[in-house]
């Protein structure tokens, strides 16, 4: 075979099997909820729940549900339970006429059969009891007809095994019914015959005899049964057929309004058919009719409007069309503008606002501590200096003056060491200056704001008018218009307009939770007056929570967008921590498989976190806060701590993380992996020697001695001892540089820092506090030079060298397409140029003679390329 006929087949081979792969992903996946996509306060099944809740609004299917409001079965089954007398149970017709299988209906045609035995339950059944009676032949001799009517016109059904249709047979059966209905006198029967033959030609692709059958016997029909709603839809697929686009989709939009066992399916017909609105329209005979038109339109338009809205509202104002439509619009404006206005749950909004602007201790910490030395032998000459001159007065005052002045500036020496170890507050009054909502561009904010004073406007009509049914969501949807605007001040003083009116339950709810958003919008630093204002809502909206999951989702939605976001504002992590854990945004299995949230383990620091274990001991005198820690309880003190000592390690405060890590009692919590699975189990392992030295990244070296996040603290603090007694031991200084880059994405020990591990953090931006180390490896490049300087070992050097080179590649970011695809190419040779431009290759040109550095000019493409360049 030829080159490109090989390739075309490996292509097409390979595509299918990419295609095949995301079918079966697509099949077997969870749907998403169509609603919870975006973020929402504002519930749609306070309006129009049980005859429209399948039109509400979600953009990510075509319609929100696909449940009828009616039961086709439950209809058919009481009008036959009606028509054969008080004693027939619609529950009885129901079982036997949809949901007995072949044997089951075999068995209740031979239950008519005089020496045929039946099941016992068949016998019982007061609608096969009431058949087999005495003057109902005729409706048995249907009931028989209706059976097998079905069974051939359900003989195509077979996807797998597609059979013909068998035309022929169908068209016999529809002029039986056809002379079976001429001969019924009874008129409950007589439709039903007729409904049988429209309906079996229907089948057999005789549209225009279907139609006739319609048009000449059951149009005319007086019956208000909804057989008549069953047939309208045959003709309206019938007109379909025939080429009268227009009126099939004027007659799906009649089965629409008059039968909700069939709407949902004339509103999927009537868009299939796509037929052109102004004419449709056009005749339509009531303004009724008008209406549902326009309803049928709004209810399949994903963009803001009110025209279809309004058109509604002024051809039949008491329809609860009206409040579904409104609200769909409200829900709009929901996911096209507040969501992203919110957007303040996001890894980069929490970066800015998780309280600390600082990393940590300082990166050169272990090189600075020179000066608390310098500090305290200043202060003991100082101190020396004054006790030699103390009662002598011939000394001049200058010397005393000095040692004063010593002793001040190493005492300042020691304070500024000491809080250059401490993270740093970010400044509470720069953080308050933040906006409630993020940035919207302008044209986007004109756009929503100007269809917001138009919804208004509506909003203030329908109030106004009291034609609807309900006119107070009017006032309870401008007041949350408010709310979307960032004007808390008029969205209260609308909603107190409602203040003494009789709402319905849903109202009430819906007017608490508006209330609760623009109080809290309201307030511009939360103190301890206004969470005790807040108090009773938020318990409110707990027990409502724990009894609807809609309420749930404004729950997790208001502490997570909207209490957390405000906390961060003002600086208070530990309070935001509280809330995220109040939103019930339990953490992954990548996290410890904890109910704790994951905005704990990326952004919390040591100060907040003991702040929050403080909390779980308990909380007296303060009820706000006893009620927002009190989920608290379900964590486990154990997981708590071992956090606490991962941070520590974060901020390399090793003593620190030993002592977190000791008031663990379940010793296996500290030695778990990332994945859960314990360290020193049988198996693959993602723990290596995070003191050892690997050529390459990849493959990672996952063997040598283990060491649990206890033992690795140990031996930081060890070799911190070391440093403090000897600042100039190259080796600790080493040491301590292998376990900070092992300890990085690209190491061996990623899993002592972070809980989590990705491809994609390869190269990526600082995200989190903690990636100067685990994505930059900075510090590890610090020492890593400093034990280079300090030593005099050429393979040490040698190894140094080459190991800040690679801590070096680190500090530049990898380009992705997703930031801009079209220069993508050309930023990666970009990238890879500056991975092979470093400056410590050269500087590995003085140690040739070592054997290190042949190990890694064998091992390193980067340093061989460099090489070969230069």
């Amino acid at each position: 075979m030829k080159t490109f006929p090989k390739l075309l087949l490996y292509f097409v081979s390979i595509t299918g099997l990419c295609l095949m792969s995301a079918a079966i992903i697509l099949a077997c996946s969870d749907e998403p909820d169509p609603y919870d996509y975006y973020t929402s306060f504002f519930h749609p099944d306070i309006q129009g729940r049980k005859e429209y809740g399948a039109f509400y609004f979600t953009d990510y299917q075509f319609t929100y549900g696909d449940e009828e409001p009616e039961s086709e079965a439950a209809i058919n089954s009481a009008e036959w339970a009606k028509y054969l007398g008080g004693k027939v149970k619609p529950a009885d017709v129901e079982r036997i006429m949809y949901h007995l299988d072949s044997a089951g209906k075999e068995g209740a045609l031979d239950f008519f059969e005089q020496d045929q035995a039946a099941a016992d339950s068949l016998t019982r059944n007061s609608f096969l009891i009431s058949l087999k009676e005495p003057g109902h032949d005729d409706a048995r001799k249907y009931y028989h007809f209706a059976v097998g009517a079905e069974l051939l016109g359900q003989s195509n059904y077979n996807y797998w095994e597609p059979a013909p249709v068998d035309t022929a047979g169908l068209k016999d059966e529809a002029a039986k019914a056809i002379q079976s209905a001429m001969g019924e006198n009874d008129s409950f029967l007589k439709l039903r015959y007729y409904y049988q033959a429209q309906k079996l030609n229907h089948y057999a692709g005789n549209f225009e005899g279907a139609k006739k059958i319609f048009d000449q016997h059951i149009a005319p029909n007086s019956s208000s049964s909804h057989i008549k709603g069953w047939a309208l839809a045959l003709k309206a697929g019938e007109e379909r057929r025939l080429g009268d686009t227009i009126q099939a989709a004027y007659l799906f939009s009649k089965v629409f309004a008059l039968y909700p066992e069939r709407r949902l399916q004339a509103y999927r017909n009537y868009h299939y058919i796509d037929a052109p609105f102004d004419k449709v329209i056009k005749l339509a005979q009531t303004p009724v009719e008008k209406a549902n038109l326009y309803a049928i339109k709004g209810f399949a338009n994903p963009e803001v409007e009110t025209d279809n809205l309004e058109e509604v509202y002024d051809n039949a104002p008491s329809s609860s069309m009206v409040g579904v439509l409104l609200l769909r619009e409200i829900n709009k404006l929901e996911q096209y503008y507040l969501t992203p206005a919110l957007n303040n749950n996001n890894d980069l909004f929490y970066s800015d606002r998780s309280g600390l602007n600082k990393q940590g201790p300082d990166a050169d910490s272990g090189s600075k501590k020179w000066i608390l030395w310098a500090a305290a032998i200043t202060i003991l000459l100082a101190v020396i200096l004054l006790v030699l001159t103390y009662k002598k007065n011939k000394v001049k005052d200058v010397y005393r003056v000095l040692g004063g002045a010593l002793v001040l500036a190493g005492a300042l020496a020691v304070v500024w060491f000491y809080f250059s170890q401490q993270p740093q507050a970010a400044n509470p009054e720069q953080l308050t200056q933040g906006k409630f909502f993020a940035a919207i561009p302008d044209s986007v904010k004109t756009k929503y704001e100007a269809h917001i004073e138009k919804l208004r406007s509506f909003c203030t009509k329908l109030s106004s008018d009291g034609q609807y049914t309900e006119p107070q969501i009017g006032g309870l949807t401008s007041a949350y218009l408010y709310f979307i605007q960032n004007k808390p001040d008029d969205g209260l003083a609308a909603l107190q307009k409602l203040d003494g009116q009789r709402l319905s339950e849903k109202l009430n709810d819906q007017k608490q939770i508006v209330k609760l958003l623009l109080s809290s919008q309201h307030i511009k630093h939360l103190k301890a007056v206004d969470e005790a204002s807040l108090l009773p809502s938020l318990k409110w909206l707990h027990e409502k929570s724990d009894r609807d999951h809609q309420f749930a989702i404004t729950q997790r939605n208001f502490y997570t967008h909207v209490l957390a976001p405000a906390y961060l504002r003002q600086g208070d992590t530990a309070r935001a921590a509280l809330a995220m854990l109040k939103s019930n945004l339990s953490g992954d299995s990548n996290y410890n498989g904890t109910e704790m949230p994951g905005f704990w383990y990326n952004y919390l620091h040591t100060a907040q976190l003991q702040q929050v274990i403080t909390w779980k001991s308990g909380v007296t005198g303060d009820q706000y806060l006893k009620f927002l820690s009190h989920d608290l309880a379900r964590i486990e003190a154990d997981k708590l701590f071992e956090l606490l000592g991962t941070i520590a390690l974060r901020e390399h405060r090793y003593n620190n993380a030993v002592a977190a890590f000791q008031h663990i009692k379940d010793r296996k919590i500290i030695g778990k992996s990332y994945n859960g699975e314990d360290s020193y189990s049988e198996g693959e392992s993602y723990q290596g020697d995070p003191f050892m030295v690997q050529t390459n990244d990849y493959p990672k070296y996952f063997g040598g001695k283990h060491y649990t996040k206890l033992t690795f603290a140990q031996k930081m603090a060890e070799l911190e001892d070391q440093l403090r007694l000897d600042p100039k031991n190259s080796d600790a200084f080493f040491q301590m540089a292998n376990g900070l880059y092992n300890t990085s994405m690209y190491g061996n020990s990623w899993g002592l820092i972070s809980y989590s591990w990705s491809a994609n953090d390869y190269g990526r931006k600082q995200l989190y506090y903690y990636d100067s180390d685990y994505i930059k490896a900075s510090q590890a490049k610090q020492y890593y030079l400093k034990a280079r300087d300090l030593s005099h070992d050429p393979e040490l050097k040698a190894k140094c060298t080459f190991m800040a080179a690679k801590c070096e590649q680190k500090e530049h970011v990898s380009p992705s397409f997703m930031d801009d695809y079209d220069t993508y190419v050309k930023r990666e040779k970009q990238y890879a140029k500056q991975l092979r431009e470093n400056s410590y290759f050269r500087e590995m040109q003085q140690y040739k003679k070592t054997l290190f550095y042949r190990k890694a000019v064998n091992e390193c493409s980067y340093l061989s390329d460099f090489i070969k360049s230069n």
